[in-house]
C-alpha cells in the first residue's frame, strides 16, 4: 500500500493548498459570520480544474487516479481554512463518483460537463424522520409511462440551497422490499425547490438545507444503476465519502499545529513561556497524533476503496470515527491554549471547535459509524463461523 504522494501528487498538493491560501481563507472568518457560501471561490475552484484531476480524458479531465484526486483534496484542505467549503466539496466529489463510476454515458455526456465547470452537486438521501437512518426513506417514485414522478422532502443536505444536480435517493413504489433507487435530479426541473440555509452552530459555510420534490416527472435514463439497487450502488460512495472526511481532518489538523505551537512559544506563564509545561507540550502532540492517525487510516482506507478489496467499508467508518473525535479533541484543546481569547469571537479559535463538533454529525453520525463497524464486523465472523 502507497503511503507517499509521487512527483505529480505532490504538485497537485501544493497546487491547491496554495489555491485555498489565496482563494479561500481571506474572508473565511466573515462568511463563517454571515453563514456565506464561497460561490466566487467555488467557480474559480473549478476553474483551476480541481474537479477534472481524475477525470478520463475521453470525458473532459486531465486521466489522473484516485490518489491524485485526494492529493488535490489533501492540499485544499490543508491551506482554505475553511471546513465548511472543504465539506461542500466532498459532497459535490460524492456524486461526481457516483457518476464516474456507476453512471450511464448519457448521464455522463449531459451531467459531468457542468459539475466539472462550476456546477454544484448534492447527494441527498437524509429525510427528517429517519436521519443517518438512510433505508427509512420515504421519498416515492412512481412509474408512469415514460418514466417515473418523484415526491417527497430531503433535510439537512449539504449543499441543497444551491445545488444544481442532485442525486435523490428515493423507493420506487410496486417493486417490494428491495425498492431504494437513485434518481438524478436537476434544480431546474418542475417540481424542484431549495429550501434556506440551515443556521448551524458550525461549518456554517457550507450551505446546508431541504429539497422539495413534487410530483418531479423523470425518464427512466435518470436512474443511477438498476431500479431497487440504490443502496448497493451507493455503498461504495458512503465509504468514499467517509474516507474522505478523515483526509479532510489531518490536513486541516496540520493546518492549525504551527497556530499552536506559535502560540506555547510566545505566549509565557509563571515566568516561562507555555512550550515549558508538558502539559501544554501534551496538548499540541495529541493535535500531531490525531492527524498522523486520521490520515495513516484514511490512506489505508482509500486503497482498500481503489481496489475495490477488502472491507473497505469498515475502514472508512473507522477513518470518518476517528477523524471527528481527533478534531474535536483538538479543538477543546486549541481553546483551552488560547485561554480567553479562545472563547472570544473574531480570533478563529472559537470557530474551530463550533466547526468540529458539526464535524461529528456532517457525513454520518458517531453512532452510525458505529453501527456499521459493529455490523460488519458481525457479517465477517458469521461468515467464518458458516464456512
Amino acid at each position: 500500500m502507497k503511503l507517499t504522494w509521487n512527483e505529480r501528487q505532490e504538485r497537485l498538493r501544493e497546487r491547491f493548498a496554495a489555491f485555498g491560501r489565496e482563494h479561500l481563507a481571506p474572508g473565511s472568518a466573515e462568511r463563517d459570520r454571515t453563514a456565506t457560501f464561497h460561490e466566487q471561490g467555488w467557480k474559480a475552484l473549478a476553474a483551476e480544474g480541481f474537479w477534472r484531476v481524475h477525470v478520463p480524458v475521453e470525458l473532459g479531465g486531465e486521466g489522473g487516479d484516485l490518489w491524485d484526486h485526494i492529493a488535490a483534496f489533501e492540499g485544499l484542505a490543508h491551506g482554505a481554512g475553511d471546513t465548511g467549503f472543504v465539506l461542500s466539496a466532498a459532497a459535490h466529489a460524492g456524486l461526481l463518483q457516483l457518476l464516474l463510476n456507476y453512471g450511464t454515458d448519457e448521464q455522463r455526456a449531459d451531467l459531468l460537463p457542468p459539475l466539472l465547470s462550476g456546477a454544484v452537486g448534492a447527494t441527498a438521501a437524509t429525510e427528517a424522520a429517519g436521519g443517518s437512518h438512510v433505508a427509512a426513506v420515504s421519498t416515492t417514485a412512481t412509474k408512469t409511462g415514460d418514466g417515473y414522478r418523484l415526491t417527497g422532502e430531503k433535510a439537512h443536505i449539504t449543499n441543497a440551497p444551491v445545488a444544481d444536480v442532485m442525486m435523490i435517493l428515493g423507493r420506487v413504489a410496486g417493486l417490494g422490499k428491495h425498492d431504494i433507487t437513485l434518481f438524478l435530479v436537476e434544480a431546474t426541473q418542475a417540481g424542484v425547490s431549495r429550501g434556506e440555509h440551515e443556521d448551524l452552530v458550525g461549518l456554517r459555510t457550507s450551505p446546508l438545507g431541504p429539497i422539495h420534490l413534487d410530483n418531479v416527472r423523470l425518464p427512466a435514463s435518470r436512474i443511477i444503476g438498476t431500479p431497487g439497487d440504490g443502496l448497493k450502488t451507493l455503498y461504495w460512495t458512503l465509504a468514499f465519502d467517509r474516507m474522505l472526511y478523515g483526509i479532510i481532518v489531518a490536513a486541516h489538523l496540520e493546518a492549525l499545529i504551527p497556530m499552536a505551537l506559535d502560540r506555547a512559544l510566545s505566549r509565557r506563564a509563571f515566568g516561562v513561556p507555555l512550550a515549558e509545561h508538558e502539559y501544554i507540550q501534551e496538548k499540541i502532540v495529541d493535535m500531531k497524533m490525531a492527524a498522523e492517525a486520521s490520515r495513516s487510516l484514511s490512506y489505508t482506507a482509500l486503497d482498500a476503496l481503489n481496489r475495490r478489496e477488502g472491507d473497505f467499508s469498515t475502514l472508512a467508518s473507522c477513518a470518518k470515527l476517528l477523524s471527528a473525535n481527533g478534531i474535536v479533541r483538538s479543538g477543546l484543546e486549541l481553546v483551552q491554549l488560547f485561554g480567553h481569547l479562545g472563547c472570544e469571537r473574531g480570533h478563529g479559535i472559537e470557530r474551530q471547535l463550533r466547526d468540529a463538533i458539526a464535524f461529528r454529525i456532517a457525513g454520518g453520525t458517531d453512532e452510525m459509524q458505529k453501527k456499521n463497524i459493529f455490523k460488519n464486523l458481525v457479517s465477517a465472523r458469521q461468515l467464518v463461523t458458516a464456512g
